[in-house]
């Protein structure tokens, strides 16, 4: 009859039937009758009492009280709840998952929340941030919102979490170079393990220019400007949006001055295909000096990085 009630919606007369608090299968229904009529204090109030004395309908109702404390904006109780059930040695892997984008949600109902016009509160703190920064699925806006933030902080604070997300192959590229200019730019001086396509560098940076302070920036710039700036400035633009791209891609990796002058015709043939403007190949060799099959190898390394 109670599930007949709740699956025509009639979640009022449901509960009025659901009195009997020592059967934990009524707690849970009650939580999802008070959700679903939009009662989340109360919700919550009577998930906590629940989640003590549930066992079969544990993470159900853990999931029940998730949805009250999201909607009351009781954030930090929310993701401790998580942090907690998450470092948990096992859980199922449908609540896994569930979890895991529970997670990533209230982060960004959290940094909604702590908006404002004028200027962004810190919406994470240190904690969240390295969690965020081990975290092997981790959304995209939520890494770069705590990247932003980091700018922020004492970068010491989070070493163990960025030492672990720059050695991490798995990590993207772009936001371990983000890292590493807040690194430079707080001056510190020790070594890091760095891993990008494969790759190990060791990175110290006190010791390392930022991404757009590099030698290759001015020289490959230098090259696009002699060939473009007269013919195609619009071009040019565009040439240098996806240097600074790859720069940042493949930082810390070197490129050698007798790399610019490729690297400038693989941007300018690339760059050129990406917006339907046909190139004759002896021109561009003619241009920029080059042979077209070296070309032809660096625009895959281009191609690689999309």
């Amino acid at each position: 009859m109670i599930d007949e009630l709740i699956s025509e919606g009639q979640y009022l007369a449901a509960l009025e039937q659901l009195t009997d608090l020592s059967d934990e299968d009524v707690r849970y229904k009650r939580l999802l009758c008070l959700n679903a009529i939009g009662n989340y204090r109360q919700g919550a109030k009577e998930g906590r009492e629940a989640k003590k004395r549930a066992n079969k309908t544990y993470y159900d109702v853990v999931s029940q009280l998730l949805i009250s404390l999201k909607e009351i904006e009781e954030f930090d109780e929310a993701i401790d709840l998580l942090v907690e059930e998450l470092s948990m040695p096992y859980i199922p892997q449908e609540y896994d998952m569930a979890f895991n984008t529970a997670y990533d949600e209230i982060l960004l109902a959290k940094q909604e929340a702590n908006y404002s016009v004028e200027h962004k509160n810190q919406i994470f703190n240190t904690e969240e941030i390295a969690t965020l920064l081990d975290k092997d699925d981790v959304n995209t806006d939520l890494l770069y919102m705590a990247l932003d933030q980091m700018q922020q902080l004492n970068i010491r604070s989070l070493y163990g979490s960025i030492r672990r997300f720059l050695s991490d192959i798995k990590k993207p590229d772009f936001a371990k170079t983000l890292i590493m200019e807040m690194l430079i730019e707080q001056q510190v001086d020790d070594e890091f393990e760095v891993n990008k396509q494969g790759v190990t560098y060791y990175f110290n940076p006190s010791v390392s220019p930022l991404v757009l302070a590099q030698l290759c920036y001015e020289g490959v710039g230098k090259e696009l400007q002699r060939v473009l700036e007269n013919e195609n400035p619009a071009l040019m633009n565009q040439c240098f949006d996806f240097l600074e791209y790859y720069l940042y891609s493949i930082y810390p990796k070197e490129i050698y001055e007798e790399e610019y002058a490729v690297l400038a015709a693989a941007l300018h043939y690339y760059v050129a295909s990406l917006t339907n403007i046909e190139l004759d190949e002896s021109d561009l060799e003619i241009d920029y000096n080059v042979d077209m099959q070296d070309v032809e190898s660096v625009v895959l390394a281009l191609q690689s990085i999309e």
